[in-house]
């Protein structure tokens, strides 16, 4: 998913260059505003995309402790499971307008996962989906009780392809808007 939010980056980077290199007169003033509000909405998009990306945290699980960590801060929460009073997930609906194929309003869930600590602290985090919660109770149950051993679980090759088929594809033809893209701007 993060790769998501650095080719965002990338792209309106480029556009903010492509509209910056254009051959507008910017004596005019209709023009200037164009080009102004224009390098305004990609700054915007980068702003929120590097957000968004330095915001992403990972939920990991060691032998005796759970570890929250940000994906490019070495700042970790490391939690011993004894430490841990209860884990609970709160889902909350969210208001979407219409997308490109249908109107109307629509609701999803947005989760955030709780963790209270004896000492009276709470950890908040949106690492988790409701599934993956439900994981992470299972394994942290067998895992504080010592009834199972933590291997790490692969999924073959294959079926990681076909079950992100959608996402890659949209990838690969990003990549290559903003190859072509970047080679113009900087070749041409």
């Amino acid at each position: 998913m993060n790769i998501f939010f650095v080719i965002g980056i990338i792209f309106c980077a480029l556009m903010i260059k492509l509209i910056s290199n254009s051959n507008f007169s910017l004596n005019n003033s209709e023009e200037f505003y164009v080009v102004l509000v224009c390098i305004s909405f990609f700054g915007i998009l980068i702003l929120g995309s590097l957000y968004y990306l330095l915001k992403t945290q990972i939920l990991t699980m060691t032998k005796e402790n759970l570890v929250l960590s940000y994906l490019f801060f070495p700042y970790k929460i490391k939690v011993k499971f004894d430490e841990i009073k209860q884990i609970r997930q709160i889902s909350k609906e969210v208001k979407t307008s219409g997308t490109f194929f249908s109107e109307g309003i629509h609701l999803t869930n947005s989760f955030e996962t709780y963790i209270d600590l004896e000492n009276g602290k709470v950890i908040k985090t949106f690492a988790l989906n409701k599934y993956e919660f439900q994981e992470v109770l299972k394994l942290l149950r067998k895992l504080k009780t010592c009834e199972g051993k933590l291997n790490a679980y692969k999924l073959p090759k294959i079926l990681f392809l076909i079950e992100n088929i959608s996402a890659i594809l949209f990838i690969i033809i990003f990549l290559v808007i903003v190859s072509g893209l970047s080679y113009n701007l900087l070749f041409k």
